[in-house]
């Protein structure tokens, strides 16, 4: 317990230090630093991204919490690389309709938001960032690690947009370079996570097959049954919550 409640305290800090950073973006830097257009542009291009993070992350990071603990030794290594795998499924489907598609989405976008057209790839980076970043937040969850990953969850995209619009007011850079430095805030936030995460406990990856079912090859069909339902329940109500604040403003 006291590991939990030190954490738990650690955590309410920074998840308070992050709404007061969120409230000072949207409350002051951005409404005085950046046009309407832009900030509607920047609000876009977030919202998007995160209703596309349930799928693309393939309810990977509640799997992980769910299932981790009824797994030992060899069968928690092989159930962690596959969590990192089973994304792909519909990354790779995913990253090529957005590739081969990429102007009818962006005319699709382009009837919400006018200026959007150019910016997809900004959306599907930031999308992929977030997923892959929550999948590592739970892999350092479940080794009992989770103040870092909650800073870097509530605080350091924050911290890092805070800066780009003070950088912003100066007139160091332009709202182009703003845009382009907060996807790389997402990229680099991913980034740390897994360097973290897997500082906890490396990936294992094999290709052996045991000739007895081991328990994780038993519960496969339970886990990807799982992992659907939770893209269903998160898809849609973040996909309601964010329509309302997108699409009927």
């Amino acid at each position: 317990m006291g590991i939990v409640l030190k954490q738990s305290f650690q955590n309410l800090i920074t998840t308070y230090l992050g709404f007061g950073l969120g409230a000072v973006n949207t409350l002051f830097l951005y409404v005085n630093f950046m046009s309407d257009t832009y900030y509607g542009l920047v609000s876009f291009i977030l919202s998007t991204a995160f209703i596309l993070v349930p799928f693309l992350a393939f309810g990977v990071q509640n799997t992980i919490v769910k299932f981790y603990s009824s797994f030992e030794g060899e069968d928690q290594d092989r159930f962690l690389s596959w969590m990192l795998v089973l994304p792909l499924f519909l990354i790779i489907p995913i990253t090529g309709i957005t590739y081969f598609l990429h102007q009818q989405i962006a005319d699709f976008l382009s009837s919400k938001n006018e200026i959007v057209s150019g910016y997809v790839w900004y959306i599907f980076i930031i999308a992929l960032s977030s997923a892959y970043f929550e999948i590592f937040f739970s892999w350092s969850k479940v080794q009992l690690k989770s103040t870092f990953g909650n800073f870097l969850k509530e605080v350091f995209h924050r911290l890092g947009v805070t800066l780009l619009l003070v950088l912003l007011a100066f007139s160091i850079i332009n709202v182009d370079t703003f845009l382009v430095l907060t996807v790389a805030i997402y990229v680099v936030r991913m980034i740390v996570m897994l360097l973290y995460a897997f500082g906890q406990r490396k990936p294992v990856f094999t290709l052996s097959q045991k000739r007895n079912p081991s328990k994780l090859d038993r519960q496969r069909t339970a886990i990807i049954k799982y992992s659907t339902l939770i893209i269903i329940a998160g898809s849609v109500g973040d996909f309601a919550y964010r329509y309302r604040q997108v699409y009927d403003r």
